[in-house]
């Protein structure tokens, strides 16, 4: 196999130390120490650890007397997000973030509410639902692609390429072609959503309550009255055609949202739980995606080698058609890349819990109140779990050497019941786009070395990425 090359290196390592401690010992630190936590985690918090997170299974801190845990041992991560998962609910910080936008969906709802959720949307992501689906994505991209040889473009700022791209997935898949929205301005939308409420900012630190009008707060007002807005307005649209005409409603998500209902007692969504939801789905579908292209895409320009294998593969499986469903389950080595790009860029890096009853991680008492943080960013990146963890290495994911991954060192869609609903339809739109577009194209980044995580909700490259695309 070709050389694998340090990943890590690319863009600079962002695990700059702060305030070394001893291992598994709380520790008081000083008003100095926490202030330079705050500067450092309100500009990228990926950068606001230190090093001794990625050699430790549990780390513990206290902030203003709460126990604060960083917690990286896999059967820990385990018992936290499966085998006690009810007494690990979503931490406050995390839901402060999300529920101004998504409400009470799946993603914020807790208890009997999102168990009924749960129930209620999982037919949607069927298998022979997401299969169905494969035509609409690889159209997408093939549309995108067009678009690109029509205008004669050299160079694209990747990620806004990549949202608009996944979002025009979604439109097509969640709302039918009769229902679609202005892409441009969702996608600033949710970008000024991104980039205010999900940054840490002094409430969040400080624990404020939610009433306090905080700059960002009121700065991510426009987005989430777009959001709600446009799409109440497609909600009240497809719900009236379906009791006009129920036959003439596509067949999609949100058709499956407004008709489906409670295999056990027979209940359907409300108008405020559809709305909730398909915005839900947006926003975690199309930001998650779309960022998990361009770090791969990003990778890939990076690593020759890594590009003409892949390439070989697409020749050979494809031979210059377009990807179909079962071709996903055929592209391995495509797969193995994502999911390499994934683990050493999990979309979503940073997931909150709190422990609300005594328990024990790692033999260690937990205290109620407790603030849990599992980081699929300092997870995949762990020195006691991986081999080389910052090498970027695609044959970790080879059939034969996944299955030696323990199920909790791996979680970039999160694990246990509450595992992303989405995951499977994810999977299958990245490696369709993805094949679509390497088929037909390279990808060089123009300047590699200014390339930055950011890690706000999601983990986007800071400033975006500019690249070069050329014909293979």
């Amino acid at each position: 196999m070709s050389e694998v090359l340090n990943a890590a290196a690319l863009p600079r390592d962002p695990r700059r130390p702060i305030a070394p401690a001893p291992p598994l010992e709380p520790e008081r630190p000083r008003i100095r120490d926490i202030a330079a936590f705050f500067f450092r985690a309100r500009r990228n918090l990926l950068t606001a650890f230190s090093d001794l997170v990625y050699r430790q299974p549990i780390v513990r801190r206290a902030f203003m007397g709460t126990p604060v845990w960083i917690v990286s041992d896999p059967e820990a991560v385990k018992r936290i997000l499966l085998d006690n998962v009810a007494n690990y609910p979503k931490g406050v910080q995390q839901q402060r973030r999300l529920r101004p936008a998504v409400g009470d969906g799946l993603l914020t709802a807790g208890g009997e509410s999102w168990r009924w959720q749960r129930r209620t949307t999982a037919p949607a992501f069927q298998h022979k639902k997401i299969v169905a689906f494969a035509p609409a994505m690889t159209a997408a991209a093939d549309d995108m692609l067009k678009a690109w040889a029509s205008a004669g473009a050299r160079e694209i700022d990747l990620p806004r390429e990549m949202m608009f791209l996944t979002y025009d997935v979604l439109s097509r898949t969640v709302f039918g072609a009769d229902a679609r929205t202005d892409a441009q301005k969702m996608g600033a939308a949710f970008e000024r959503y991104f980039d205010t409420i999900g940054k840490l900012d002094l409430a969040a630190f400080l624990n404020l309550p939610e009433w306090v009008p905080t700059l960002g707060r009121l700065r991510a007002r426009p987005a989430l009255r777009y959001f709600h807005g446009e799409i109440g307005r497609i909600v009240a649209e497809r719900r009236a055609l379906l009791a006009r005409a129920a036959a003439a409603a596509p067949d999609d998500l949100l058709t499956m949202l407004l008709t489906a209902t409670d295999p056990e007692d027979g209940r359907p969504m409300d108008d405020r739980q559809v709305i909730d939801n398909a915005i839900t789905f947006i926003g975690a579908g199309h930001e998650t995606t779309a960022n998990a292209l361009c770090w791969t895409l990003y990778l890939l320009s990076e690593f020759d080698w890594a590009d003409a294998r892949v390439a070989e593969e697409l020749d050979r499986v494809l031979n210059g058609r377009l990807p179909t469903a079962e071709d996903a389950g055929r592209l391995v080595y495509t797969r193995q890349v994502l999911e390499e790009a994934m683990r050493l860029y999990p979309p979503a890096p940073f997931l909150g819990r709190e422990a609300i009853e005594a328990d024990e991680l790692c033999g260690l008492p937990v205290k109620p109140g407790t603030q849990i943080l599992v980081s699929p960013w300092i997870i995949h990146r762990h020195a006691s779990l991986w081999d080389e963890p910052d090498l970027f290495d695609p044959d970790r994911f080879a059939p034969g050497r996944r299955e030696a991954i323990h199920r909790f060192a791996y979680i970039p869609f999160g694990a246990g019941p509450r595992i992303c609903i989405g995951m499977a339809f994810a999977m299958q739109e990245a490696v369709l786009l993805l094949a679509t577009m390497l088929q037909r194209h390279r990808f060089k980044a123009v300047a590699p070395e200014a390339i930055e995580p950011h890690a706000t909700i999601t983990l986007r490259p800071r400033g975006g990425m500019k690249m070069r695309i050329e014909p293979r």
